[in-house]
């Protein structure tokens, strides 16, 4: 497509046109002040280097350039001419009306790579295509019409939706089958049908049939044959490991076999081959999806021809209509699929970026914190030590106050730095007892001066990171000792029990009756830095909870709480179905 640049104008009294750039290809031309490009020229190739005549500075034009733009048309318009010529192979009672028509998914997929200043090309060997099968020039001039004006519309309503070719999104999918399969090929169903009816080639009753002939046959070109050269016009094949080599060929014999068993031996099980395109779909992407359904259409078609596999009955134009109706569904469940496994892994990684993102922030801020933390708070410190006798009452409480927030706010820090570095250390999964980690914490505790009833129970083994594990326990129970503070007969209990469904694993707990919450506010109970009691009442920094669930999290399970106010609270958690 050609593009112009826009115009300069000078403030002074000349005015002076910013000159315009023709590019077509890769390459570029400055035109004259008195060079024009119309919009015509924007859709046909090579046009606006023919209309800029004398404006072309040099008078030179690029060889290469023209080369390029030639063996395209040429490249284009071949590629259509022989797929059709196949397609017409397949045609049953009217020369040129077929239920297979690959053109449609190559003049939409050029029309997307190449631009749709290419449909030239494609109208010439559209009307090639008819005017060798024996209809009148005017007939065979308006089914190139419909033709052209079908992969047009198909490649315009596409890019005005902004579909992103690499469909790894269940929109671009959903995109190509409505705006590309279903509706556009209305078009060339509805001129195709009415220039062989008005041109006399077909009688009045057949009218509904040759359509719908003509509107699936279009309809599943676009859908088969376009995500074909789309997706593959990005592959890379050098990323692949040997294994992945060895599985992709183990693919593709699973499929000719598999679809040779289905569609040639006869074997009534039309729907054996659809875990194919499922492995296709999740191992391979797009391109698996896509290939697979291009080569299974291949011999369930040949099969249909010869009439054998589960497509046997009728005539052979509606044994292809209802084939090609099968191969939607089939095409469909592939690529769909695919698009879900993609979207869900750029979702993730992208989840990923982002929480890199955020730790190394949050890990920056934190360090870069501590030097004007450190100065302020030795400085407040050595001011209260070294001349604390001529101050005033007030000063040294300020001070002191100084020094306090200080050491508070060096604990916040400290509690960010430990949330941060969470999601750069990988998991070290062993089997271990949890009743040992929580019996090590609790010696950690040093509990014998108080009078805290504490009861341990034995817990099944299971598979996860110890020191992670021994963090959880460390939280979970510095918490419990803090809230039964002042309680009569203060009691903690570590324990756990069985779930309905095996497959989440023991839920594991920690109890005790100490001050308890309010459950209208459990949302914020494992937010950083969110605390629910005064810090008057119960000093922390309010990220024990957040660290605690985030270790769960990371180990694939789940944190919850009960708690009644001024009763007790329970905390619960998961450790994922490893376990």
């Amino acid at each position: 497509m050609s593009t112009i640049g826009s115009a300069r104008r000078d403030t002074g009294e000349d005015r002076k046109e910013k000159p315009r750039i023709v590019k077509v290809g890769d390459s570029s031309w400055e035109l004259g002040e008195n060079a024009r490009v119309s919009n015509a020229q924007r859709y046909f190739p090579g046009a606006s280097i023919l209309a800029t005549g004398r404006g072309l500075r040099d008078g030179a034009l690029d060889q290469r350039a023209w080369l390029r733009v030639g063996l395209r048309v040429s490249l284009v318009g071949l590629a259509y001419y022989a797929a059709a010529r196949v397609g017409l192979a397949l045609a049953f009672g009217h020369s040129n009306v077929t239920p297979v028509w690959p053109p449609s998914g190559i003049a939409v997929a050029a029309l997307l790579i190449l631009g749709r200043r290419y449909w030239p090309a494609l109208a010439l060997a559209a009307f090639l295509v008819n005017l060798t099968t024996g209809l009148p020039p005017a007939v065979a001039l308006v089914l190139a019409t419909g033709n052209t004006l079908e992969y047009t519309l198909a490649a315009s309503l596409l890019l005005r939706f902004a579909l992103d070719d690499r469909f790894h999104r269940l929109r671009d999918l959903i995109l190509l089958a409505t705006l590309g399969a279903i509706v556009s090929p209305l078009v060339a169903a509805t001129f195709g049908t009415a220039g062989l009816w008005v041109g006399g080639v077909i009688p009045s009753i057949a009218v509904p049939t040759v359509w719908t002939l003509y509107w699936v046959g279009d309809g599943m070109g676009i859908l088969v044959f376009a995500p074909l050269i789309l997706v593959w016009r990005h592959a890379r094949t050098s990323h692949l490991s040997p294994v992945r080599w060895v599985e992709a060929g183990s693919l593709a014999l699973a499929v000719g076999l598999t679809a040779g068993v289905v569609f040639l031996k006869g074997v009534n099980l039309p729907y054996l081959i659809f875990p194919l395109a499922i492995w296709a779909a999740v191992r391979f992407g797009q391109r698996g999806a896509a290939a697979t359904a291009f080569a299974a259409s291949g011999v369930a078609i040949w099969g249909t021809i010869h009439g054998l596999g589960p497509f046997d009955q009728g005539a052979t134009t509606e044994r292809l209509a209802n084939l090609q109706l099968y191969m939607a569904a089939f095409t469909l469940t592939g690529l769909a699929l695919a698009a879900a496994v993609l979207s869900r892994r750029d979702s993730e990684q992208q989840l990923q970026a982002t929480n890199e993102e955020l730790e190394a922030f949050a890990y920056t801020v934190s360090h870069d914190l501590r030097a004007p933390l450190r100065a302020v708070d030795g400085f407040s410190r050595m001011l209260l030590a070294g001349d604390s006798a001529n101050m005033t009452e007030e000063t040294a409480h300020h001070l002191g106050r100084i020094a306090e927030n200080a050491s508070q706010m060096g604990n916040l820090i400290d509690a960010l730095l430990s949330f941060a570095r969470l999601g750069q250390r990988p998991l070290d999964r062993q089997v271990v007892s949890l009743s040992t980690i929580a019996r090590q914490v609790l010696d950690r505790l040093d509990l014998d001066a108080t009078a805290t009833e504490i009861v341990v129970d034995e817990m099944p083994p299971c598979s996860a990171d110890p020191v992670l594990l021994g963090q959880v326990y460390q939280n979970l129970l510095d918490n419990a000792v803090k809230f039964t503070q002042g309680r009569a007969q203060p009691r903690i209990e570590v324990g756990w029990k069985r779930t309905p469904r095996a497959e989440h694993g023991p839920v594991y707990y920690v109890r005790d009756n100490g001050a308890g919450f309010d459950m209208r506010y459990v949302g914020k109970l494992f937010g950083v830095f969110q605390r629910l009691h005064r810090q008057a009442e119960f000093p922390g920094t309010g990220a024990g909870l957040a660290i605690a669930r985030r270790i769960v999290l990371k180990h694939g399970g789940q944190m919850w709480a009960d708690a009644i106010k001024d009763e007790g609270a329970t905390f619960f958690f998961t450790l994922g179905e490893e376990h």
